[in-house]
């Protein structure tokens, strides 16, 4: 019953996430609006990220989406934390996060031949190294910290990486529904969630270039 109820949870919240995520995209970037709503979308993730940690955790069921738990949190958390940290830099909140994050993924990389993996090794495999080169990259940046205060360089992180978790939402959502078309319920949503990634990576910041400031901004 518990089980059920988390799997209700943790289907409405991303379901609901998806919708809210859009608000951002349409309404004046930097405005109440988008503030507000994406605020709304982190909460909705987080709640997401719990209730899959609870089915892997708790009622073990499908530990392979670990991964995609652990790709969803970190981008949508450095996304956000990219706001803060661009001013007054690393806390020791975002060390925690890195350790912890990479900890879980290197757990589940060596012993993912016992995790049940649904999904492509292939598709799993690149998840991880990914999770594992995000949080590598976040590390780097410690060592040039002005180089975030850098509007062209936050603001194109901040995108691509709340972009990264609404993708890496709808690719888990419409891999374990339509579990029955593989690889396609894979491969069409990556395709989908890249391009809609490669277009906010190139539209908002030359719409919104005055708003956030970016120097020597291309012209469209």
């Amino acid at each position: 019953m518990l089980h059920q109820v988390n799997i209700f949870v943790h289907v409405l919240a991303g379901i609901v996430g998806i919708f809210i995520a859009i608000v951002p995209y349409v309404s004046k970037k930097g405005g109440t609006v988008h503030r507000k709503y994406g605020r709304v979308f982190l909460w909705l993730m987080a709640i997401v990220i719990i209730t899959a940690l609870n089915g892997v955790l708790i009622f073990v069921d499908r530990p392979f989406l670990t991964v995609v738990t652990l790709l969803s949190f970190y981008s949508a958390y450095s996304g956000f934390r990219v706001l803060k940290t661009k001013e007054k830099g690393f806390e020791w909140i975002d060390f925690a996060v890195m350790v912890l994050v990479l900890a879980v993924a290197f757990g589940f990389l060596f012993g993912m031949s016992n995790a049940n993996v649904l999904w492509h090794s292939s598709v799993v495999y690149y998840m991880l190294g990914y999770v594992i080169a995000l949080v590598g990259f976040d590390a780097l940046r410690f060592f040039w910290p002005k180089l975030i205060s850098n509007p062209k360089f936050w603001l194109y992180e901040h995108i691509y990486k709340i972009t990264g978790a609404f993708g890496a939402l709808i690719s888990a959502g419409a891999g374990t529904v339509f579990a029955a078309f593989e690889p396609y319920n894979q491969i069409l949503p990556a395709s989908f969630t890249t391009l809609w990634l490669v277009f906010c990576l190139i539209y908002f910041p030359r719409k919104n270039r005055a708003l956030f400031k970016v120097p020597n901004a291309v012209s469209q």
